[in-house]
């Protein structure tokens, strides 16, 4: 089992291969595909995970941007807690992704704004496009 901050499901949405530097670009596509691709269970977690230790804003252990992570991560934990979801030690992506599919742009932005990716406007598509899939 993976363990994968809260909002790191929504950074898979629109994951391009773009990153800090090619070894974090690297490990994070390497846990995308077991996550995202493969459906390989994960436990949530609001601290710095697999993909962060490959990030070169941790240092010691510690996320340069912890506080503003971790609200990305709290705020994602309570929309998936006000829509059913309240076990994060053994879950399937899919299953939160279909919650995530509940996710309005509105919601998304009041998670997100705050990223430094945000105004690529990729997780946006991919939050769009999740959401017009079919199940």
């Amino acid at each position: 089992m993976i363990e994968l901050r809260f909002h790191h499901l929504l950074c898979f949405l629109g994951f391009r291969g773009l990153g800090y530097n090619k070894e974090f670009v690297d490990n994070f596509r390497k846990v995308y595909e077991k996550v995202f691709t493969e459906g390989q269970k994960v436990i949530l977690v609001t601290h710095p995970d697999v993909i962060c230790q490959k990030c070169p804003r941790l240092v010691d252990g510690i996320c340069a941007a912890e506080d503003k992570v971790k609200n990305f991560d709290v705020k994602l934990r309570e929309f998936l807690c006000k829509n059913g979801i309240s076990n994060f030690d053994s879950v399937l992506p899919n299953e939160i992704y279909k919650v995530i599919k509940k996710l309005s742009t509105q919601e998304f932005e009041s998670i997100c704004r705050s990223c430094e990716w945000f105004s690529l406007g990729y997780c946006k598509e991919g939050l769009l496009k999740l959401k017009s899939e079919q199940n």
